[in-house]
């Protein structure tokens, strides 16, 4: 691609600027009005049209009037409710609200490589779409975009997103070819009982010994009926139940979640959990019902399509800050991008210093130096793809 290194030098601390003014002023789900007039705001002074193909999301084209499909970017800009637990003068000013999975960081991504490519616009071979995305925690903002047409004008041919990744340094970039992300289901299951006397057990249905015994065998649906290679995680995330010491509970409730690589290995996991449950629970003379709330499918990275962008990578970056990942049973809502053109993660390295843990933790901090790598990613694959 083009390389104008005065320019990444004035985007970078650009950038870093306003990753800290979005980690300021956490917002969740779809509630996002904040976030998106900052974005909007910056498109603006940067001369880049935008519309808002749902009520918080922001769409903005580049080199509209190119011709040939387009390359979508994609970053995403909700929180968590996680209460920050860091001393830092752009600490989230919102008690119970963090950006501690990253997207103050992709989003500031996205408008650095917005910047870059609206000063190189005339050398875009075809239009590049800028996703701006609320909801990615849930409920998922990347379904109502699509379905809003994000993908449709003009018409996207391929897509990437950004991702901060706590396992790799700063500057470095890992892609993925093939399945990437796994799917969620999460669950609740609740087990009912008869209620008694702690002296005599005989007489009730103790709810909570059939959780236990529930809890036993939907743990054997993974070790004893699923392929090692297949990847399959069950996790009880909690339980509640009964009264007090010397009381039979006469209800449990449970709820976990299912992770899977495959949607054939999401069915059978979901099929066999119902059969299990029921069955455990008739067999102990109790009664279990299981609802299951369908989560995001998996996130299947394009296999030519990432080799493509590891070749650009390479030749942008250098063979030794690009990197060959590991799939994660973590989910991500673009891959419902992922099943209609081919996509891919940037997953971007944000070890280095001042770092503290991972991702989804109340002590994250990263290294902000990672951000200028994740932007010349994003920049690019719209200039070279």
């Amino acid at each position: 691609m083009l390389w104008d290194e005065a320019l990444w030098q004035e985007i970078e601390p650009w950038m870093i600027d306003l990753r800290r003014q979005i980690h300021r002023r956490p917002e969740l789900g779809l509630d996002t009005p904040e976030t998106q007039r900052l974005v909007e705001n910056a498109l603006d002074a940067l001369g880049i049209s935008h519309s808002r193909p749902i009520a918080t999301g922001v769409k903005a084209v580049l080199a509209a009037d190119k011709p040939g499909p387009a390359v979508l970017l994609r970053a995403d800009m909700d929180a968590l409710p996680i209460v920050e637990d860091n001393d830092l003068p752009f600490k989230s000013e919102i008690v119970g609200r963090m950006h501690a999975c990253g997207h103050d960081c992709h989003t500031a991504m996205l408008l650095g490589a917005a910047r870059y490519l609206k000063a190189h616009e005339e050398a875009l071979r075809h239009p590049v779409v800028l996703m701006f995305q609320p909801g990615e925690e849930g409920p998922g903002g990347a379904l109502p975009m699509i379905e809003a047409g994000i993908l449709n004008d003009p018409p996207v041919a391929h897509a990437a997103m950004v991702h901060v990744s706590s396992d790799l340094p700063y500057g470095i970039i890992g892609v993925r070819e093939g399945p990437s992300m796994g799917a969620c289901d999460d669950f609740t299951l609740t087990v009912f009982g008869r209620g008694g006397h702690g002296s005599t057990p005989h007489v009730g249905v103790d709810a909570i010994y059939v959780a236990s015994l529930l809890i036993q065998a939907i743990q054997g649906l993974v070790s004893r009926e699923q392929d090692p290679f297949d990847p399959l995680v069950i996790s009880i995330g909690t339980i509640h139940g009964g009264f007090r010491e010397n009381v039979i509970a006469d209800k449990v409730e449970m709820t976990g979640t299912i992770r899977t690589m495959t949607a054939a290995s999401r069915a059978r996991a979901v099929a066999r959990l119902r059969t299990v449950v029921e069955g455990v629970a008739s067999a102990y003379g109790a009664r279990a019902e299981l609802a299951v709330d369908p989560g995001y499918p998996p996130f299947v990275s394009e296999i030519a399509w990432a080799r493509q962008v590891k070749e650009i990578l390479v030749q942008e970056l250098g063979p030794e800050r690009v990197r060959e990942i590991e799939p994660t049973l973590g989910v991500e809502d673009f891959a419902y991008v992922a099943e209609r053109v081919p996509a891919l993660c940037l997953n971007v390295g944000i070890v280095g210093e001042g770092f503290t843990t991972g991702l989804h933790s109340a002590g994250l901090m990263v290294d902000e130096r990672g951000l200028k790598a994740g932007a010349v990613a994003l920049a690019a694959l719209a200039l070279d793809a």
